[in-house]
Order: structure tokens, then sequence, then C-alpha cells
């Protein structure tokens, strides 16, 4: 079975490969697969231990070791972006090993599916303060809906009927007001939450308006002085969110 696929993978890479066997069933893939850097990506191809018969694409944890000499996966935002790079390329992690399991006749396929996978986490260090942000929002939801889900919150609910630009982000209809949530990751964002607050309070609407900021400091002074004046309540941060959301909603409910 070994000469099987190995020589498949070496026929439809046009004989541009070549294979260094390291152990005993483990055979390093010498191929033109290489890093933003120049350096070769390092590719292993090895029997599963789990499942019988499969091939297992693997890089025994050198794309991770890598990645740590300038961008450490220390945060909780950093390793979700990770696991969303593997999840959505179809890859597994195991002790830093990466990895990908396919059958033997769908091996070339799967190494340049893998390689794929491996550039995007290798890159993860390009992106840096501006891919560890997009997920802001995302977490935001994400704890609306596991631990405030209680309150029954709705998405994008728009409060006055022909304005479609003024978009709420979560509203908890409780009494004896609503509760308007905004999250806000950056100017624009702010900008839009502050016009929205003030054109929900000329209509006389009865809301209480909650602002979920990324990073309230970043904001420039001007706008974080207008949000301020236009705001019920502002969460510097999510963390500060998580922590203190429930109290206020009860609070407020009691009011």
């Amino acid at each position: 079975m070994k000469m099987d696929y190995l020589s498949l993978l070496k026929e439809q890479l046009n004989g541009r490969i070549a294979f260094r066997e390291k152990r005993p069933g483990i055979n390093q893939l010498l191929a033109p697969f290489y890093h933003e850097d120049g350096d070769m990506m390092e590719l292993y191809l090895e029997a599963s231990k789990v499942n019988g018969g499969k091939i297992r694409v693997c890089d025994h944890g050198m794309t991770l070791m890598r990645l740590s000499y300038s961008f450490e996966l220390d945060t909780e935002n950093k390793q979700r972006i990770f696991n969303k790079i593997l999840t959505e390329n179809q890859v597994g992690v195991e002790n830093g090993n990466i990895y990908l399991e396919t059958s033997p006749e769908a091996i070339y396929p799967a190494v340049m599916q893998f390689v794929q996978a491996i550039a995007k986490v290798s890159n993860m260090r390009i992106y840096k303060r501006e891919v560890i942000q997009s997920l802001f929002y995302e977490m935001l939801e994400e704890f609306i809906e596991e631990k405030l889900a209680k309150y029954n919150p709705s998405s994008k609910v728009f409060p006055i009927e022909d304005r479609d630009d003024l978009e709420v982000d979560f509203a908890f209809e409780i009494s004896p007001r609503p509760i308007y949530l905004f999250g806000v990751k950056d100017t624009s964002k702010a900008r839009l939450v502050t016009i929205s607050c003030l054109e929900f309070q000329k209509k006389k609407l009865p809301f209480k308006s909650y602002i979920v900021h990324e990073d309230f400091e970043e904001l420039p002074k001007k706008d974080r002085t207008r949000i301020t004046s236009a705001a019920d309540k502002q969460f510097p941060s999510l963390d500060d969110f998580r922590l203190n959301a429930e109290s206020y909603i009860e609070r407020d409910k009691a009011a």
C-alpha cells in the first residue's frame, strides 16, 4: 500500500517531489510548497494510527513552532481564530501536530488541501491585530445567545419602521423598557450608534441603550464624548460586559 499511494502522488505532481523516510512508516514529503519566507513546508505522510487504511498528512508540529517565533496563540481570541481556520479547512490538531486523514487514492487533493491550511495558519502572524479583532461581533453574539438567552434577545431590530439605516444589534424586550444593545469595535460604528440613539430619543421611543465596546479607549476623544452623551450604559470591553451584563439587566428589569 505504501508504494501505491507514494507513487500515485509522485505521478500526480509530475515527479516534482521526493520522499525521505524518517522512521518506518513515516515519510517526509519534499515538494515545492513554501512558506512566505521561502522555507519549504515540512510535510509528512504516515499510516493513520486510528483509522485503518487511511493516510495521515501532517506537519509534526512544525507549523505552530515556526509561528511561535513571532506570534503566540496566547489568548482566547487567537485560539478561536486558529480553531476556525482548522475547521474551515477540515484539518485537525493533536498535541500541536496539524493533520488531515485521507484515503490513499485521494492523497493528492488531501495534500493540496493541507498545504492551504498550513499557509493560512502560518499567515496568522501577518494579520495580527486586524485578524484578532475580526471575531469581536461573533463573540458578542455567542455570549448573548449562550448566557443571556433567558431574556429572549432579538437580533437586527429596526425600532423606527421607515429607517432601515438605524439598526439595533440586539433588543431585549423587558419591562419597563426594552434594552437596545449595540456592539462597537471602531469609530464608524461608534458614530452610527450615536446617531441611532439620538434618533430614537427624538422619536421618544421607550428604551435603554447598552453599548459594548471592544476597546473604549481606542476611540478618538470626540467620539468617546459623543457616544457617552447619547448612551445610557457603556461597557468598555467585552470582558466587562460578560462579567456584568446580567446584573445590569436584572437591575433594569426591577426599575
